[in-house]
């Protein structure tokens, strides 16, 4: 087949476009860093990308549904080692004023003292969070779950934070924690020493030593629990954090050049241009001299 001047013009001058597109494409892919920027460029890789995003946009939500479960759970913890302060205080000040050594009246004060770190378990009691919840109060969060005489309104109710594809972690504590189905009524057997140390009653006052001494154990047990908590949502941060970098990196391989390969295709595709355009050079000159002759 006898090939013409103006053929061997257009087929390379077909080589230099597509010598020039792929310069323009792997530029392109240089400067933004992405192999896949549209769905057009790698359909599969496209999708698998945008599937993976929507897994991590779904992971950091979770992240910050435990981030607050966490900060509830500390600001608990908080109130708890507070109220566990004052039971041991008003434990040592019962032990005192169960002395013979004490007279009525300096029992009086003692029991004005005892009264005054009562009340202030009770306000660590109905300690809220940032939203402006009771913390304490299981489900029925926004009232108060303490009356004054540390009577507890609350449930038993416990929230849980997604953990996971299919787990969830414990997010709270409940005030039942400190109730007689957990042991004693903490909050009311500080009041009723408060009152029997006021009173100069000896009898309820030793009678309820014991029950103080297990409020001070119950107390503790229940911080335990809320430590523990935050233990397992530490451990669900690390391993999400772990996650969602996985993700991150899946996501690179997927749409995002590498760019010493990218820098090297760009130096191939450059000189190929080059030579694209001698080759139509020579053509277009050896052409011209023969069309002069």
């Amino acid at each position: 087949m006898r090939i013409t001047g103006n053929r061997l013009i257009d087929v390379s001058s077909a080589a230099s476009v597509r010598s020039q597109s792929t310069v323009a494409d792997v530029a392109q892919q240089v400067s933004s860093g992405l192999r896949v920027g549209k769905p057009s460029d790698d359909p599969s890789a496209w999708l698998a990308a945008q599937r993976t995003k929507l897994r991590q946009a779904m992971s950091q939500g979770t992240g910050a549904a435990i981030d607050a479960s966490r900060e509830r759970l500390s600001v608990t913890d908080n109130s708890l080692a507070s109220i566990g302060d004052v039971a041991s205080q008003i434990r040592q000040l019962a032990i005192q004023g169960a002395s013979d050594s004490y007279t009525p009246e300096s029992r009086v004060a003692l029991g004005a003292q005892i009264r005054g770190l009562f009340q202030t378990a009770v306000a660590s009691a109905n300690v809220r969070g940032n939203d402006g919840e009771y913390l304490l109060a299981g489900t029925a969060s926004l009232t108060p779950p303490f009356d004054a005489a540390g009577v507890y309104h609350g449930d038993a109710t416990t929230r849980v934070v997604p953990a996971g594809d299919a787990s969830t972690d414990g997010a709270t504590i409940a005030g039942s924690a400190l109730t007689a189905a957990n042991g004693v009524d903490v909050l009311p057997l500080m009041d009723r020493v408060a009152t029997a140390m006021s009173n100069n009653d000896m009898t309820t006052l030793v009678a309820a030593l014991p029950d103080l001494e297990a409020a001070v154990k119950q107390i503790s047990a229940t911080r335990t629990s809320a430590g523990a908590a935050i233990n397992v949502l530490d451990q669900t941060t690390s391993a999400r954090t772990t996650l969602e970098q996985d993700m991150s990196d899946a996501i690179s391989r997927y749409v995002e050049v590498d760019t010493v390969t990218a820098a090297s295709d760009l130096a191939k595709a450059t000189q190929s241009l080059e030579v694209s355009r001698a080759v139509s050079s020579h053509i277009i000159s050896v052409l011209g001299a023969q069309t002069s002759r």
